[in-house]
């Protein structure tokens, strides 16, 4: 039996491998095992909880002057890339930083408004995080961990309970 197991797992990576080769918009080779659907309910998900923990802005004049440069730098993006609408939040923090999630959701901290001297240089920053969006690179990490976590698990069956099992597995955790 704990050669089945090994063998299936083999099977489900190069099954995994083969259905998730994709390109970047760059050109760079991804390996993306998530749909986008799922990413967008996971991007939701993650940014649902961000606002219910996070403390949101509440003054107007700051979060229009992000909506308004964030709307237009996401005017940009292609309709090709399925993403109808953006949802813009701004967080009040010290924190220098922007970030933006697989289904159009935006995050803008006030401390990057501090250092961001001009609309142009917010565009820029948000313009950087939508691009993360946009060549999958969320799905891509998940994608990796996803494989990694397969990979480990079938080496762990497939060394069993044997003398330098332990220590293998260390090295591989390591490696990994």
């Amino acid at each position: 039996m704990s050669r089945t197991v090994p063998a299936f797992a083999v099977s489900l990576l190069c099954a995994a491998l083969l259905s998730g080769c994709a390109q970047s918009p760059t050109g760079r080779n991804q390996m993306l095992l998530f749909s986008p659907q799922q990413m967008s309910q996971l991007g939701a998900d993650s940014f649902s909880q961000m606002k219910q923990q996070e403390k949101v802005s509440k003054d107007a004049k700051t979060n229009a002057y992000v909506q308004c440069v964030t709307k237009a730098v996401t005017a940009q993006v292609p309709a090709s890339y399925g993403i109808s609408s953006w949802e813009v939040v701004v967080f009040d923090s010290k924190e220098v930083n922007a970030f933006a999630l697989p289904g159009g959701k935006v995050g803008v901290y006030t401390g990057l408004l501090k250092v961001a001297q001009n609309q142009d240089q917010l565009a820029t920053v948000i313009g950087h995080e939508l691009t993360h969006v946009l060549a999958q690179h969320s799905n891509e990490r998940l994608s990796r961990s996803q494989l990694a976590d397969m990979g480990m698990a079938a080496a762990n069956v497939a060394l069993g309970s044997s003398e330098y099992g332990g220590a293998t597995m260390a090295a591989l955790g390591l490696g990994v």
